[in-house]
């Protein structure tokens, strides 16, 4: 139950390790949770097959009219519109009890990060609170290569720490990953039940926002990117209002005001950076020697680390704004090279002969291309 979990997450629990009957540092009842959830996960993914309801939304499987739909791109979430009867969907009876779940451990997880529970962790003196930092190898994969993922990779800087620390971070993240994929697939699995239902909104919203303002920005990027874009994306029209309240009604404020101040951080960083080998080197690796004369290469490396993430949270920002003005996808930029290319000009009728010329019906300008690349009923409803 709730209580179990909130017990099991809480560091005085977390840092008597081993306790005697667990491994890896931490107990035999933390690594239980951490399967628990992760079998959940397992499950729910093969509930439905291989199956995504939102890939052929309102095409019967072996339709012969299946060829003649307009094929979204594979990863790319489309409204499940209209949704599957719940009879034809296993995952449907497990929505409530799962649900549940995923509402605990994601309310747990994201209390470890609230100013009340790392005063906890460092009151122990144990070292446990390290669990709340990247570690280096986490580091290092937000890093391109050069000085500063190599100096990430050889420790940062960091004195080593303990197991039950490392455990702790992987138990944690662990947890939480696992539920929010279990959010997510239960929107692609149960979605009928999963869209039609306050109460589960209610559930989802109650996960998505529990300490959101103590979340760090790179836990903000994997909540927008793994649960509520998803959920957002494949939202039948009639059910929008609802997610919309449950969702974006308290989540744009707090991003606009979290982008803000990490720019505005990052602007003062780079401000304050001075090399004098700027003439030898450039991009990360400047950043990184700059920042590494004034702090120390601990501090560099959670400086460019901190930029990426930045970066990425605003990409997934603007792809949830995007969202949320064409809901039914702009399906991405047009590109050379780029895996939508052919979709995007089969939208708009053009087509390539064998021999490589285009057919006469492309003969749009080069503004229009560009109009076209980012979605042409974007700009019209910006212009309306």
């Amino acid at each position: 139950n709730t209580a179990r979990v909130a017990v099991l997450a809480s560091f005085s629990e977390l840092v008597k390790g081993n306790n005697g009957d667990g491994a890896a540092g931490l107990s035999k009842k933390h690594w239980e949770l951490f399967h628990d959830i992760q079998l959940t996960e397992r499950c729910l993914r093969r509930s439905g097959g291989e199956h995504d309801f939102g890939e052929v939304a309102g095409t019967p499987a072996g339709d012969a009219q299946k060829t003649d739909t307009v094929s979204v791109p594979h990863g790319i979430a489309r409204a499940v519109d209209p949704p599957p009867p719940p009879e034809e969907c296993p995952a449907s009876d497990h929505l409530e009890w799962a649900l549940t779940l995923s509402e605990a451990v994601c309310g747990v997880t994201h209390k470890a990060w609230s100013p009340r529970a790392v005063a906890e962790a460092c009151a122990t003196n144990t070292g446990i609170e390290r669990c709340l930092e990247m570690s280096p190898d986490e580091q290092a994969a937000h890093l391109i290569h050069g000085p500063a993922k190599a100096f990430a990779l050889s420790g940062g800087g960091l004195a080593p720490e303990t197991q039950t620390a490392s455990s702790t971070r992987s138990w944690l993240r662990g947890l939480r990953d696992s539920a929010y994929a279990v959010t997510a697939l239960l929107a692609i699995h149960a979605p009928a039940s999963f869209y039609a239902s306050d109460a589960v909104a209610s559930s989802v919203s109650r996960a998505v926002h529990c300490d959101l303002a103590h979340a760090r920005d790179r836990h903000a990027r994997a909540l927008l990117h793994t649960v509520v874009r998803p959920i957002l994306g494949r939202c039948p029209a009639a059910h929008r209002q609802r997610w919309h309240a449950a969702l974006t009604t308290g989540l744009v404020p707090h991003m606009h005001e979290r982008l803000a101040a990490a720019w505005d951080r990052g602007r003062k960083n780079s401000q304050n950076d001075e090399n004098p080998f700027a003439s030898d080197m450039d991009g990360e690796d400047l950043s990184f020697a700059a920042a590494a004369l004034a702090g120390g290469g601990a501090a560099a490396v959670a400086e460019l680390v901190a930029d990426r993430v930045t970066r990425d949270l605003t990409r997934d920002h603007c792809a949830f704004l995007e969202l949320l003005a064409a809901p039914e996808g702009t399906f991405g930029r047009k590109t050379k090279g780029s895996g939508l290319t052919g979709h995007l000009r089969h939208l708009s009728g053009n087509s390539t002969s064998q021999d490589g010329s285009q057919s006469q019906n492309e003969t749009v300008s080069p503004f229009e291309k560009l109009a076209h690349g980012g979605g042409r009923h974007v700009l019209g409803w910006m212009a309306a």
